[in-house]
């Protein structure tokens, strides 16, 4: 006698998803873990093997489980992780920005353009992370409310579309009765302002920078050249300090007068309204240039004496010196022939070994009134010296200045009881010294006397200086010394404007230059602000974002598969029957309809045949959905 055995299934039950239904009854069969038995050679049961299957459940349910978890997991907490992903990716970007702009700040502009551009798109990142963290927190709240009140379905419209749609704000109903989500759904249209600060919180300024470096092409004067430099030498284009004559016998020069090229430049720096020709500036791309110039020349040091001295020809003495008599005068200390040469080589025949030798060098003797009420006579010996002097040179455009920092007389030029010879090393160096300081005597030399119908006579060409008074011929200086020694310091310092002088070189020094730059100018306070009141903002909408993710139960989404899986009920059915297509613009009558989010009421004549279920219907025909582990 054969045994049978009865499946039952559930009956068929209209319902919008069939497929629900299936999963249901596999769902309530793994549950009851009611497997159909076989028979055993159609007659008896078949006992199934209890152990095997055992061990097969167990392995299937540990493996499930763990998988599940994990998907459970990532699929109800994927948004909450975006969400605050998003807020630290902002938050780390805006750091980002301040900073980069801030260590830009008084950095030279290399590139106007790249840094700002860098900058705004770092700005549209943040913009662009808040937002969608915002907006990912605006969903959850959404959903939140339709679960808990009933809403017209333009008002629905308005919810579903805020962050898209800036018109939905001019729907007063949506304003009125869901405000909660629309101030949050406003956070996503105003965080975008934060990036309006950007451009303008970098620009670009003026500044003045000083560095150290090393200038180039800076004019010196090495008169150690002059010494070898003769008609046989390299850069003939170029003039030595002074003439040579062969008047020796043995045909060794000697020294004849200061050269066309040395006169020349004496005359512009004496002579000058401007000041002594300029050397031109080695910097001329910077706003000024500064460095020190350590420079060994020969220099006049000027002493106060009692009493005229030195070769004194016209027996000048200081009773001669009043306001009625001599007013101003000056002589060299030894005779000298009219270009320079002392006077006893040119009686001396070529033979003498002494043609040509230095035995002394000139002092310059000047006296003069000043102009004081006392008119006070002053009389002083200048004498040339080897020096060095250390000079402060500073170039600003075409403007030059030069600071005399410290003078070193190192020797008088030839001291007392020497000589220079031809045969010397340095006879040409020390004749072009000479050669200077002549030119020098020269024009100092002379006299003024009063008169009584002019106010006075000159006869000395320093007269064309701003020395005297013009109208008196007094000494204007109250220090007429260093007026004497700068004016002479201000002839050497002309020779470095020569470029046709052979001992002009140029060198590279170290130098300080100012320079007028651009550099970027960081503003941080719009900066700084915007982005803090865009974290706030974003903060509150996380906070509401995180409560209706609790409330929730689950993450939430607005996206088209969503609104499948909720919107499947009888009530929208009959409600849509006139637009299936969806077209543009909704029915009235399908907008002022109201529908809530909740467990769908299941008829009493159905009981338990129909799964629970959530979506939108109609106020009547839903209550709260408030576990929502029971549709899952």
């Amino acid at each position: 006698m054969s045994s049978s055995v009865l499946v039952t299934m559930p009956p068929e039950v209209p319902g919008p998803t069939p497929e629900g239904h299936l999963q249901l009854f596999a769902n309530e069969s793994a549950d009851h873990s009611t497997d159909p038995p076989t028979t055993n050679g159609g007659n008896e049961p078949s006992i199934p093997d209890v152990s095997n299957q055992a061990s097969s459940s167990s392995f299937t349910k540990a493996n499930r489980s763990w998988k599940s978890t994990i998907e459970d997991y990532l699929s109800q907490y994927n948004m909450p992780c975006l969400m605050f992903t998003l807020i630290v990716l902002g938050s780390l970007a805006a750091l980002g920005h301040h900073l980069y702009y801030q260590g830009l700040h008084d950095q030279r502009v290399q590139d106007p353009q790249w840094p700002i551009r860098f900058g705004t798109a770092v700005a549209f990142l943040v913009k662009a992370s808040f937002v969608g963290s915002v907006d990912i927190a605006y969903r959850q709240q959404a959903w939140l409310m339709v679960k808990r009140r009933n809403y017209k379905i333009s008002t629905l419209d308005s919810v579903f579309s805020a962050c898209s749609s800036p018109w939905v704000f001019g729907n007063a109903q949506f304003l009125s009765e869901a405000y909660l989500a629309a101030a949050t759904a406003l956070f996503v249209w105003l965080l975008p302002l934060s990036a309006i600060a950007s451009p303008s919180a970098l620009s670009i300024r003026n500044a003045t920078r000083v560095h150290s470096t090393t200038c180039d092409n800076i004019s010196m004067l090495d008169f150690t050249r002059e010494n070898g430099f003769n008609a046989d030498s390299e850069d003939q284009e170029r003039a030595g300090m002074s003439y040579w004559k062969l008047d020796r016998a043995d045909q060794v020069l000697t020294y004849d007068q200061p050269s066309g090229e040395l006169d020349r430049i004496f005359k512009l720096s004496v002579l000058s309204l401007t000041g002594p020709p300029k050397p031109p500036n080695p910097c001329p791309s910077v706003k000024s240039c500064t460095y020190l110039m350590d420079m060994a020349a020969p220099a006049y040091n000027c002493q106060k004496r009692s009493e005229f001295g030195g070769h004194n020809p016209m027996a000048y003495n200081r009773s001669q010196l009043l306001p009625t008599n001599i007013l101003y005068v000056a002589y060299s200390s030894i005779d000298e022939n009219p270009f320079g040469r002392p006077l006893g080589w040119d009686t001396m025949p070529d033979t003498t070994p002494e043609l040509g030798v230095f035995t002394e060098v000139p002092s310059l003797w000047i006296g003069w009134l000043d102009n004081s009420s006392g008119h006070y006579s002053s009389i002083m010996e200048c004498s040339l010296y080897n020096a060095t002097t250390l000079f402060d040179v500073t170039f600003s455009g075409d403007n030059l200045s030069i600071n005399q920092t410290a003078v070193n007389l190192i020797s008088p030029l030839l001291p007392e009881g020497s000589s220079k010879a031809p045969g010397d090393s340095d006879y040409q160096q020390f004749s072009g010294y000479y050669a200077a300081s002549y030119l020098f005597r020269q024009f100092m030399s002379g006299n003024l006397t009063w008169d009584s119908y002019y106010h006075y006579i000159d006869n000395t060409d320093a007269v064309q200086t701003d020395w005297f008074e013009p109208t008196t011929g007094f000494v204007l200086s109250n220090d007429f010394a260093a007026t004497v020694e700068n004016r002479f310091r201000d002839f050497v310092i002309s020779m470095l404007s020569d470029t046709r002088l052979h001992s002009q070189i140029n060198s590279s020094v170290p130098c300080l230059v100012t320079e007028d730059i651009l550099v970027w100018n960081y503003a941080p306070f719009w900066l700084v602000l915007s982005y803090s009141v865009a974290l706030g903002l974003n903060t509150i909408a996380i906070g509401i974002g995180v409560y209706c993710f609790r409330k929730n139960g689950c993450s939430m989404n607005t996206t088209f598969s969503t609104f499948i899986v909720t919107t499947r009920s009888t009530d929208l059915d009959e409600l849509a029957k006139r637009q299936r297509l969806g077209r543009w613009p909704i029915d009235k009558e399908i907008l002022d309809s109201r529908v809530r989010f909740g467990e769908l009421i299941i008829p009493s004549d159905q009981g338990n045949t129909l799964p629970r279920r959530v979506a939108f219907a109609f106020p009547d025909d839903v209550r709260p959905a408030i576990d929502p582990k029971n549709y899952l």
